[in-house]
């Protein structure tokens, strides 16, 4: 069974404007669906995509993020990143170009679950983490002057 788009992307489109496409070795087309439809991006860890196989046909892919990788990061490697965090976008945009290049196909029921991150990812998780604290340090520092009070803004 397939899913066909109702909205397929063009190429009429201005550069600016259209979603990112990241191309497989084998053929495949993948696109976030929130960047064609223009809205913000996912924040459950359900992530849907936009695929294009070699034949120009389009299917519509869940990729999502397992609670117990949350989790083992967490406990594990004491990391933790939001589930709205682009880092779980492009965790989950890997994944599936990883399945799509192996398998050359979509995932059955079109849905994939990211049950295990490769050590390479662990890595990019721990830098994504530090990224993060780092400028969320210089937001908190930012002031609001409220009438002669200042008062500090946290996120």
């Amino acid at each position: 069974m397939r899913a066909e788009t109702e909205n397929p992307v063009t190429d009429e489109l201005p550069a600016e404007l259209r979603p990112i496409e990241f191309l497989t070795e084998n053929g495949f087309s993948i696109l976030r669906r929130w960047e064609i439809d223009r809205v913000p991006p996912p924040p459950t860890g359900s992530y849907p995509f936009l695929v294009r196989d070699p034949h120009n046909s389009d299917q519509e892919v869940d990729v999502e993020i397992a609670d117990y990788v949350l989790e083992q990061l967490a406990i594990r490697d004491r990391i933790r990143i939001l589930l709205c965090s682009s880092f779980w976008i492009c965790c989950a945009e890997r994944h599936l170009a990883a399945y799509l290049w192996e398998r050359d196909e979509c995932p059955p029921g079109n849905k994939l679950v990211v049950q295990l991150l490769d050590p390479e990812e662990v890595i990019l998780a721990a830098r994504w983490e530090q990224a993060g604290e780092s400028s969320r340090s210089k937001q908190e520092q930012r002031t609001l002057d409220l009438g002669g009070l200042t008062r500090w803004l946290t996120r």
